[in-house]
């Protein structure tokens, strides 16, 4: 039996060996797919002076990007404030198309005021004028009583 234990122990080490071969022949071929099937960054050559005439443009462009997006924040602002002052300024015309509107009711009422007064008045001058002519229509009837009066005094005087 002990030969056949070593058998067996050399069978399974054999078997182990050949476990361990397997796994380690199987990870690097994976591996080896791995790297094959990862692009490679493809690099290019530049003259130095063409790398720094580029930066040199990169560096511009950023600087007008960065003074735009200044400019853009200032018309943006100003934007804001002059939206702002428009909503104050429709407020004031509302409020002075309410004041308007206000003044023209007291217009109509101070025309309706005018026109009754007016009506007034001219019944009165008329109501004046009818008051005069009765005036001198009495006087006159006064008068020519007084006259047939002095007449007939005089008359009697004489009789």
């Amino acid at each position: 039996m002990k030969t056949s234990n070593k058998r067996l122990y050399a069978r399974l080490l054999f078997a182990a060996l050949c476990m361990v071969v397997l796994a380690f022949c199987s990870s690097y071929s994976l591996a080896a797919s791995l790297e094959d099937t990862t692009p490679q960054e493809p690099t290019i050559s530049v003259p130095l002076s063409d790398w720094n005439k580029l930066k040199s443009n990169l560096t511009q462009v950023d600087e007008l990007m960065n003074s735009s997006n200044q400019s853009l924040s200032e018309a943006k602002s100003l934007t804001d404030k002059q939206a702002s002052e428009l909503t104050e300024l429709k407020n004031i015309n509302a409020k002075q198309a309410n004041e308007l509107t206000q003044a023209s009711q007291l217009i109509s009422e101070q025309k309706n005021s005018l026109e009754i007064a007016s009506t007034s008045l001219n019944e009165l001058t008329n109501e004046i004028k009818r008051d005069k002519a009765t005036e001198q229509r009495l006087k006159r009837q006064r008068d020519t009583w007084a006259f047939f009066g002095g007449i007939t005094v005089i008359a009697a005087i004489f009789t």
